[in-house]
């Protein structure tokens, strides 16, 4: 079993409020407004947008609040802790950049239509990274939409004259979103949305968002945001949307939902308890509750962790076994991780050959021999899962029981 001291990190959420925010954040979800009397910034409750969850941008970097980590930074966890916490390979790719933005969205008024551009053009421009994300509907009402991508190839020139006359809409895919609906939301994908609809938001890490077109808003003085559509114009693929590749459908099953470079997410419908080993992943795992009540278990005669919808709680890569568990019916959870990040490697060198010194006899390679699992039977109860066969409690995720 590992020894190391990191654990399951729940981070204390950071709110933001927008123009189009809505009262689920906190009235639904429990997100806990701050407190002024504490020198802490004034929000509306009635108008929180965002709640970032999992973040190290800057000026906005998460602090765990469990443990004995609470009150630390996540700059200074990864800082301290480096690859045991989020991954040799990902340390390795990012550094002190933490890869992924986490946040539950609550649209009540309008999204503006907006753009993201890729991480070249993020690098030139801002020495950051682009914005891939992917929304997943946690609700939505009869009148949300969502506005995603072109229905047909257009031009720069035709989509600059519609943003600038106020028909902009006429262009893109609107959606009605149902529970359990997603989108995978690529960088230079014109996108927006309006009406009640909470969303769990996994993206890169970068805050660069390029507001092209505001609803009329951006045309009167009193209600005029910063606009960025010179800027946003080469940043946009003005290709047909491929509705089939980015658009995920809404079902009730287990299932793998989106597989990028940038993350890898599962949809599990937690009807029992499953095992995971964080030595079989690339990187920390994140879960993130999107309805019902799951709970972490860590080993008998350990404590557990809580995870309510709304909740997002983060396992660090060099953690060990542990086991998720739903706590009521109608569970689902969000499984996030990073896989493997091809880099350059240098071609006098062979990596797949232990280094070794002339004339030092060297050990036969057992091709036969299979990796070993990190479980100790001995912390857990193994009937839990039923009569299967020991590898499948221990491995299988049971994806896709109806």
């Amino acid at each position: 079993m590992k020894t190391t001291s990191l654990y399951p990190i729940k981070f204390t959420p950071i709110l933001k409020e927008k123009v189009w925010g809505g009262a689920n954040l906190v009235g639904k979800l429990g997100k806990i407004i701050p407190d002024p009397d504490k020198g802490e910034d004034k929000l509306d409750a009635s108008h929180i947008g965002e709640s970032w969850e999992i973040s190290s941008v800057e000026g906005d970097v998460s602090v765990a609040g469990n443990g004995f980590l609470k009150g630390n930074n996540l700059d200074d966890i990864l800082e301290t802790y480096m690859g045991n916490f989020e991954g040799d390979n990902v340390f390795d790719y990012y550094g002190m950049q933490f890869p992924l933005l986490i946040k539950y969205l609550d649209v009540h008024g309008r999204l503006s239509v907006q753009v993201h551009p890729d991480d070249k053009t993020a690098l030139e421009r801002s020495n950051s990274l682009g914005k891939t994300e992917f929304w997943y509907v946690m609700e939505s009402s009869p009148e949300a939409e969502v506005y995603m991508g072109f229905k047909r190839k257009t031009s720069a020139s035709e989509f600059y004259g519609k943003c600038k006359d106020g028909s902009v809409e006429e262009l893109m895919n609107v959606f009605h979103p149902e529970k359990g609906e997603c989108f995978f939301i690529k960088a230079g994908t014109v996108h927006a949305a309006k009406g009640d609809i909470v969303i769990a938001e996994i993206q890169e890490t970068s805050d660069m968002t390029y507001r092209v077109y505001d609803w009329g808003r951006e045309f009167n003085p009193a209600t005029r945001r910063e606009m960025h559509l010179e800027q946003a114009i080469d940043c946009i693929n003005y290709e047909k949307y491929d509705e089939e590749t980015l658009h995920v459908k809404a079902s009730s099953l287990s299932r793998n939902l989106v597989k990028c470079k940038y993350f890898t997410i599962n949809n599990v419908s937690l009807k029992y308890k499953y095992y995971r080993d964080s030595e079989d992943f690339n990187s920390c795992i994140i879960y993130m509750c999107t309805a019902g009540k799951a709970e972490l278990d860590v080993g008998k005669g350990k404590r557990t962790f809580s995870l309510n919808c709304g909740e997002t709680i983060l396992v660090p890569k060099d953690f060990g076994v542990y086991a998720v568990a739903p706590k009521s019916e109608g569970t689902n959870i969000l499984e996030i991780h990073v896989d493997p990040i091809e880099t350059e490697k240098d071609e006098y060198i062979d990596e797949t050959k232990a280094a070794h010194l002339d004339g030092e006899p060297q050990e036969p390679e057992d091709k036969d021999q299979a990796p070993q699992s990190g479980i100790d039977p001995d912390d857990w109860d193994l009937k839990e899962l039923g009569d299967v066969s020991q590898d499948e409690r221990i491995m299988n995720i049971h994806l896709g029981d109806e």
